[in-house]
């Protein structure tokens, strides 16, 4: 890898790994050379490093469907998804490694519009040390209105009713303050997890499964805790955000695609509760509320920056 110093953007950093997802029965790590997923996953959790300080790390191309493959398997919807979503987190480029030659199913086409594109922000592997391949990433997030983190959890194979769930510290394995309140919500199945203090514990996982959880400190106010546009939770659409607090107002401006329903998610701690949303474009939201998450939705018809305003 040496040589590539300051020569190239972009460098594949692992072998090829075009030839479909795994052999039946395979633990996914363990051969010298395989051409499957593994090779990414591998790759990319051993050099790390480069990406955004070298260059961008490329996984090489990942697959959702359909594509050229020697065995002549399709890709799963859990294949799909974990193998879009690991190459979203854990790399800084995309390539789409597919056929295109049929219909594609509409969750296959959902997970093409929620991992792209990328963004600067790199992620680390958390447990590198620990498991072959490493399951958890973290992706630290900071803006000029904020920072989160982007959490992602891989189930990568296995078959049966064996879930996976790990136990992460706030400051070794996040790089967050153990003393603070952090909010937690996972992003595929649209769940507001909760909060946790120093230590967080993963939700059980299946096999051929993700998820990827955006992370946000608590305030005694309300917070935007993540967005439905990408799997990077707030990092390529929202362009600016503030909370006001004489006049109890969240404000901020999204990037929009026509067309495409868009939802932000609000934590609102006790005492909080909305009154009305206000939209540019006029545009029409509407608004839910459970608990602890108020979530505001609406879709712009010409894709220009949409300006809102929650009032509380």
């Amino acid at each position: 890898m040496d040589h590539s110093y300051g020569i190239v953007d972009i460098c594949r950093i692992s072998e090829d790994a075009d030839q479909g997802y795994e052999d039946p029965g395979s633990s996914l790590a363990g051969k010298e050379f395989t051409g499957l997923l593994t090779e990414s996953v591998l790759g990319s959790a051993n050099r790390f490093f480069y990406n955004g300080r070298v260059f961008w790390n490329d996984g090489d191309g990942f697959h959702i469907f359909k594509f050229a493959s020697p065995n002549k398997q399709d890709f799963n919807a859990g294949q799909g998804k974990v193998d879009a979503n690991f190459h979203a987190i854990a790399g800084n480029t995309l390539f789409l490694s597919e056929a295109l030659n049929v219909p594609y199913p509409a969750d296959r086409i959902e997970l093409l519009k929620r991992i792209s594109p990328p963004t600067p922000d790199v992620a680390y592997p958390v447990d590198l040390f620990v498991r072959r391949p490493a399951r958890v990433w973290n992706m630290p997030i900071d803006r000029p209105f904020g920072n989160w983190s982007v959490l992602a959890v891989f189930y990568f194979t296995g078959t049966g009713d064996r879930k996976f769930s790990t136990t992460l510290d706030a400051a070794k394995d996040l790089r967050l303050d153990p003393s603070k309140e952090y909010i937690v919500y996972e992003f595929w199945t649209k769940q507001l997890i909760g909060t946790f203090k120093g230590k967080f514990v993963t939700r059980p996982l299946g096999p051929y499964d993700c998820d990827i959880y955006s992370i946000v400190e608590k305030q005694n106010r309300p917070v935007l805790i993540s967005t439905s546009r990408h799997v990077r939770n707030m990092a390529f659409d929202i362009k600016d955000l503030a909370y006001e607090g004489g006049q109890r107002v969240l404000r901020g401006a999204s990037r929009a695609v026509a067309a495409d329903p868009y939802q932000l998610r609000i934590y609102l701690p006790d005492g909080f509760a909305a009154k009305r949303v206000e939209l540019s474009e006029d545009l029409t939201p509407r608004m839910a509320h459970d608990e602890h998450l108020l979530t505001v939705d609406f879709t712009s018809s010409t894709g220009r920056d949409v300006d809102w305003k929650v009032f509380f």
